[in-house]
């Protein structure tokens, strides 16, 4: 897998084909400007690439964990114990 260089100004007017094809091919692509290296675009990983939702991280949860009680009862509230200034 080698990589590629373009001028900064084609990487500018040509951003979006430039991100299908590094997402296509999986290879980088070196931006230069003035023919000195400035940033390379480079493909993300199939295994990074997968966006994780909260159902994902739960289920994670669970598996290490167990399950999580879905209905649950809350502790008794206490009396407001510390008095409001603005009710002089």
């Amino acid at each position: 897998m080698g990589m590629n260089a373009i001028g900064i100004f084609e990487a500018k007017t040509k951003f979006s084909e430039i991100c299908e094809r590094v997402a296509a091919k999986g290879v980088a692509i070196l931006v230069t400007r003035r023919g000195k290296p400035l940033v390379t675009i480079e493909p993300i990983p199939a295994a990074k690439a997968r966006k994780v939702s909260v159902w994902d991280h739960r289920a994670e949860f669970e598996k290490k964990h167990g399950l999580i009680a879905e209905h649950f009862a809350l502790p008794p509230r206490e009396k407001q114990t510390w008095r409001n200034p603005l009710d002089d």
